[in-house]
């Protein structure tokens, strides 16, 4: 045989090797850079509003397992009864409408744990965990309050946004809470990631559809995150009988409102309720959506969301 014809498919096939190693290494680089930047969030520089009239002492306590230092508030009231308030993504524990809810839960009769979660505020960690890894932050506020004599069963969760698919997740595997409450949750972290990938790096959705098989090869690697699992719609079956208030804004532009009827579907219990706002964006059941850090427009659903929180724990947590 010709030596050369054998030389020349030799030469194209350690070419065709080599381009693809090329393609596969760019691939990951910017797989790995896009998960990179998309689980490092800016902490937020809004002011802390902790409520007026509420004998509050600050308080700090390590996540559950890898003792991350985290740092938060806690609100004395009346009664034996407890909510663990979980902030949304790229804010704090007091930023926004959190301080309202606090304060209405007090005047309610609830104790008020709220805290900030991994890389943010004041705690410690510098990168996000979609949920997954915050479940252990949840686990050690809900330890903290046990120690403080508060019973199974008498603890509610309250999360908002990024904060509301976190306490889904967190009560399918912490059987002491008694009821939660998810403002405007995500069904499952890949079908918003796109849109949170285009919002903090610029990569468009497009293309990050077209990276999804190396972000979970990187996360998986990497960060130990498997997206497959983070899917609160998933976790919600295992949360029954404890009931669930599903709260979502109809005109929602960062998650739509389908994730919560997705959830409600998923559940199958009963006693879960869905409330849906009528023309309202995301998480605006409190306050409307402003400029960071300024005063905003109350919400027309204001006083409606704060009975309608409160008396929803009132009725579950006994």
């Amino acid at each position: 045989m010709d030596p050369i014809p054998i030389f020349v498919t030799v030469k194209w096939f350690l070419l065709a090797i080599g381009t693809l190693a090329a393609a596969a290494a760019v691939y990951l680089g910017v797989s790995a850079f896009v998960i990179s930047s998309t689980l490092t969030v800016k902490r937020s520089s809004c002011p802390y509003r902790t409520p007026t009239g509420l004998e509050i002492e600050e308080v700090h306590f390590e996540s559950d397992g890898d003792r991350i230092p985290l740092a938060g508030w806690f609100l004395s009231s009346t009664g034996d009864r407890a909510i663990v308030l979980v902030h949304g993504l790229g804010s704090h524990s007091w930023e926004g409408d959190l301080a309202d809810i606090a304060r209405a839960y007090g005047q309610a009769g609830f104790h008020v744990l709220a805290f900030d979660l991994r890389a943010h505020g004041r705690s410690g960690g510098e990168r996000l965990g979609l949920g997954w890894d915050e479940r252990r932050d949840v686990r050690a506020a809900v330890n903290l309050l046990l120690r403080r004599g508060f019973k199974p069963g008498k603890l509610g969760l309250h999360g908002v946004s990024y904060g509301a698919a976190t306490v889904l997740l967190s009560a399918a595997v912490i059987p002491d809470v008694g009821a939660v409450v998810a403002d405007s949750a995500f069904a499952d972290a890949r079908d918003v990631i796109d849109g949170e990938i285009e919002r903090t790096t610029g990569v468009p959705a497009g293309v990050s559809r077209l990276l999804r098989p190396g972000f979970a090869l990187v996360a998986g690697l990497f960060y130990s995150l498997d997206f497959h699992a983070i899917q609160p719609e998933r976790a919600v079956p295992t949360i029954a009988p404890r009931p669930i208030l599903f709260i979502h804004g109809s005109k929602d532009q960062v998650i739509p409102v389908e994730h919560s009827r997705r959830l409600i579907v998923a559940s199958n219990n009963p006693a879960n309720e869905l409330w849906i706002l009528p023309g309202m964006g995301h998480t605006e059941g409190v306050r409307l959506l402003g400029e960071p850090c300024k005063e905003r427009e109350p919400s027309p659903f204001r006083e409606e969301y704060l009975k309608k929180v409160t008396e929803f724990f009132d009725r579950w947590l006994g």
